[in-house]
């Protein structure tokens, strides 16, 4: 625009003053105390034209320090020149108001590109002269004014403001101001070109819960637009408490929940505590019924030299199979090696698996559990995966490795997760496709749950780039009290009422909290320790889901829990972020499946040492949800009972929003 823009520059609210309602004059006098001659200050013009009517913008400004502006112009007088056909005409007006040393006159009818002319004289002997070329007015056109359908309550989102600018000779800066209810919220300077188009995104945040109808105003720098008319747009925005943010994916493929599969349970050292072929089937019905996804079994080498263990083995990873959950077989502990026979042994059960028993769910191979909190160096650890790699060949394409299962570190000494995660992703990130790690808690200290994802997850994302790989959790479980009323309460311990812990309702809500987090964290599956009753070894343990056959397998809330999981998020869904407000106990983990289904589930994280019904009923309004939509609401614990309850209908408004009341003491899942 070169010395235009200059001009636009100047022209300000002082200009808008004066306005474009024609020639100003007044009766006032017309002296203005200043003692610069004509060389101290200096004329610009600006003729405009657009219907109606062309307007002259005059600005006198100081060249020189001390050089007062006049704040009336004593006389001007302004010459259209002849243009074409048409004949020059002249107009002179005086005593014109110039705040600023600003004053605009309306020049009738201006044809573009015709030649105008004024002199201006103000104070006792200053008369200075410009010429100015017609152009164009400029025109801002809002466009067009969005945002979000949904926002999330004291958490900034952008408004999107479209301005064009038409015309071709002029262009014009300009505020941008998103208000409510006349209030400004939010402004954003701009500056908009001939013939051009500026895109300005104004963060904006709203502070009460509900639907909120927003405006959108572009207020010119100079009052010379061709019309304001075009310049304001409304938008209507609902905030929430949460907002899914689908774009934002966490894990491209979830894999899912699921649990730890004993290899013993068909074993004599099963069969010893109650477990037979006959009642098994009811266990094995009901771990159809749990429909699990991400699942661990154990191998553990007695099974090369008792067959009763090994047959064991192989039907729990049949069972496994059946019930279509992706299978990971650890290495459970001890020696591996070529030279003492153990790596083609294994390698044999492994390849047996897949090519003559059909088990096309084994997915995942591990080798060692819990290794650094045992002697085994981080070199030893790698050489294993490298010793067996060759004689798994012919199934490597179904089956990868993931490498860790770690724990914080060893029982007595530092933590060494940080060392062992760095060295799998400097030295075997060639081989190695996930990582794992194991986590368990006391019931009465749920922060460490919280710590262990977030320490884990921040590690691996710090690590190099190409040694950043998908986060698993292959076991998890809550422990309890391990003596009650001066007795030991065995593993995992008991409530504070005595209750094993796996049977209440506080272990099945905060093993659901690591699952939800889990998901919010990126994890790409988990697997709890474990899922049904029997025998590892000579020692006794029950974290699991289903109880023993003397009880007729019960089946604790945990396992409802789970079920509520299963049954709400499929296997290779995308997990992706859920934003939501500032320091809340609420916690929110969101899946989308590319049908376009889409699952929510939430808990109330302060509901966690609760083993009975609460009082306390906890709403959560949440956004960005596809808009009208039908959706069920299943919850987990409504009553207090460790049942999920049947589904009831909800929906979504137009604006995506949803709003759903639970009980604290329960976890829900939105599915639509």
């Amino acid at each position: 625009m070169r010395s235009w823009s200059k001009l636009l520059a100047g022209v300000s609210a002082a200009a808008a003053v004066v306005g474009l309602l024609g020639v100003h004059t007044t009766n006032a006098p017309a002296a203005v105390a200043q003692a610069c001659d004509k060389s101290g200050y200096k004329l610009s013009l600006l003729s405009l034209t657009g219907p109606p009517r062309a307007d002259l913008v005059i600005r006198v400004s100081a060249k020189a320090a001390g050089c007062e502006v006049p704040t009336t112009l004593v006389r001007i007088q302004v010459a259209v020149l002849a243009f074409k056909k048409l004949r020059a005409r002249k107009l002179v007006v005086s005593n014109v108001p110039a705040p600023g040393g600003t004053a605009t006159i309306n020049l009738g009818r201006v044809q573009r590109q015709r030649l105008v002319h004024a002199t201006v004289s103000f104070g006792p002997r200053v008369v200075l002269a410009a010429q100015t070329r017609t152009r164009l007015k400029p025109d801002l056109v809002l466009t067009r004014a969005y945002a979000g359908r949904s926002a999330v309550i004291g958490r900034p989102f952008f408004v999107v403001a479209i301005v064009r600018n038409p015309t071709k000779d002029v262009g014009l800066g300009a505020l941008v101001t998103v208000s409510a209810a006349g209030a400004p919220l939010a402004t954003k300077q701009l500056k908009v070109g001939p013939r051009r188009r500026v895109v300005v995104q104004i963060p904006v945040t709203l502070t009460q819960l509900g639907p909120a109808q927003l405006t959108v105003t572009v207020t010119p720098s100079s009052p010379i637009e061709t019309t304001l008319a075009n310049n304001v747009r409304g938008l209507a925005v609902e905030t929430a408490e949460f907002k899914v943010q689908e774009s934002a994916t966490l894990a491209q493929s979830f894999a899912g929940y699921g649990g730890q599969f004993n290899h013993h349970v068909y074993a004599a050292i099963s069969r010893a505590v109650g477990v037979t072929d006959d009642n098994a089937k009811d266990m094995e019905r009901k771990m159809r019924e749990l429909r699990p996804q991400f699942s661990r079994v154990f191998f553990n080498n007695t099974a090369f030299t008792d067959p009763d263990r090994m047959q064991s083995f192989v039907r729990t990873v049949q069972l496994a199979q059946s019930t279509g959950t992706t299978i990971d077989i650890t290495w459970q502990g001890g020696t591996l090696s070529v030279a003492n026979g153990t790596i083609p042994k294994f390698a044999a059960v492994l390849i047996d698996l897949v090519r003559a028993r059909g088990i096309t769910n084994l997915r995942w191979l591990t080798l060692q559990n819990e290794p650094n909190r045992t002697k085994i160096t981080m070199a030893q650890y790698e050489a294993q995966y490298r010793a067996l790699d060759p004689y798994i060949q012919s199934i490597r394409g179904q089956v990868r490795y993931m490498g860790g299962d770690l724990v914080r570190g060893p029982d007595v000494g530092a933590p060494n997760q940080q060392a062992w995660l760095q060295y799998m992703a400097t030295k075997m990130a060639d081989i190695l496709d996930a990582y794992s790690i194991h986590v368990f808690w006391d019931y009465f200290d749920t922060q460490k749950l919280v710590d262990r994802l977030t320490e884990v997850r921040a590690i691996v994302n710090a690590l190099p780039q190409a040694g950043r790989k998908p986060l698993y959790v292959s076991e998890y479980g809550v422990r309890g009290l391990r003596t009650f009323n001066g007795a030991p309460a065995g593993d995992p311990g008991v409530w504070e009422d005595g209750t094993p812990m796996t049977k209440t309702n506080v272990n099945a809500f905060q093993q659901a909290w690591f699952d939800v987090l889990a998901a919010r964290l990126g994890y790409v599956g988990t697997s709890k320790w474990d899922s049904y009753f029997g025998k590892y070894d000579n020692g006794t343990q029950a974290y699991y889901m289903i109880g023993s056959p003397a009880e007729g397998w019960p089946l604790y809330p945990i396992y409802n829990s789970v079920r509520l999981l299963t049954s709400t998020v499929g296997r290779g869904w995308r997990t992706v972020n859920v934003d939501s407000i500032a320091n809340d106990s609420r916690l929110l983990a969101a899946y989308v499946w590319k049908a376009g289904e889409h699952t929510v589930i939430g808990l109330d994280t302060a509901g966690a040492q609760l083993n009975t019904v609460s009082p306390t009923v906890v709403t959560y309004t949440i956004g960005g949800l596809p808009p009208s939509k039908s959706f069920e609401v299943t919850i987990w614990n409504a009553a207090g009972d460790g049942l999920v309850g049947q589904p009831v209908p909800a929906a979504t408004d137009p604006a995506g929003v949803v709003t759903i009341s639970v009980p604290q003491q329960a976890v829900f899942a939105l599915r639509g």
